[in-house]
């Protein structure tokens, strides 16, 4: 069965589909739509994730999911993943994020955590311009690569599985939760 970040990877490709035969530029809202759905891919994937790693996975456990998962707010992901986005991890959080056994001084954000965030941020500001600005001339090349770039995101995320990979997950998906902001911060 396909998850639902999948389904909406799925839909935005589709939305950038010609029929046999069919020349010519596309409707510039079926470019916009998948630009669209694309963020709302890597949006659903991150709260996705974030419920299943805070609440469990278990079948009984859904409807906590669900529920989880609405308090999740765009900017406060953002926010927070622009905290882990660096090749280091912002100083006021470092020890948030650090992991058993690793030390003192400048902690470095995993390649996974650095990818995603830079997706989340260029999605996020893809999405506003093509749901809002109407004057912001957008091609299918652009919708092509989005689509291209959160699924690789995605992939990315997915297959960091070490022990400390899985930690910091957790923790993301925490501070995620709290929209990037921890009372130790300045």
């Amino acid at each position: 069965m396909a998850t639902y970040d999948k389904e909406l990877l799925d839909a935005a490709r589709r939305l950038l589909g010609r029929r046999k035969g069919q020349r010519g530029r596309l409707p510039g809202a079926r470019i916009r739509r998948s630009i669209s759905t694309s963020y709302y891919a890597l949006f659903h994937f991150l709260i996705e994730e974030a419920a299943a790693r805070l609440v469990g996975t278990h079948n009984d456990l859904r409807r906590r999911r669900r529920v989880l998962a609405r308090t999740f707010q765009h900017k406060g992901i953002n926010v927070a993943l622009s905290k882990v986005g660096g090749t280091i991890i912002a100083p006021a959080i470092g020890d948030f994020f650090r992991g058993p056994g690793s030390g003192d001084g400048a902690l470095p954000s995993p390649a996974f955590a650095q990818n995603i965030a830079k997706a989340f941020s260029d999605a996020q500001a893809k999405r506003h311009d093509a749901d809002y600005d109407m004057n912001k001339a957008l091609s299918e090349t652009d919708a092509r690569l989005l689509s291209l770039r959160v699924a690789r995101a995605i992939a990315g995320w997915r297959h960091a599985s070490t022990a400390g990979d899985k930690d910091f997950k957790h923790a993301l998906c925490l501070f995620m939760l709290v929209g990037g902001k921890l009372r130790e911060e300045n």
